[in-house]
């Protein structure tokens, strides 16, 4: 299972990348006032060198206009033998 959850924080780090590039054209500190956050965790999260808490999600999802569900969405965890 670890790995699994590995591999869907590093589709999260590139879905919020791509988002953020798009809204905010690789503006990192306006990305962090908008999710009222620090511009090091923005850094760190886009490099996937992060974890993302629940309440940084569901920031980082507001500052993108997105839903946490569209973020996470088709994320599956396949029970391992």
């Amino acid at each position: 299972m670890q790995k699994q959850l590995e591999i869907i924080e590093i589709e999260l780090a590139q879905r919020i990348y791509k988002l953020f590039m798009v809204k905010f054209d690789g503006n990192k500190s306006a990305f962090a006032r908008a999710s009222q956050c620090n511009e090091t965790t923005i850094r760190r999260i886009l490099r996937n060198e992060q974890g993302i808490t629940v309440n940084l999600l569901i920031r980082l999802a507001f500052a993108l206009e997105v839903s946490v569900t569209d973020l996470l969405a088709d994320f599956k965890i396949k029970k391992e033998d």
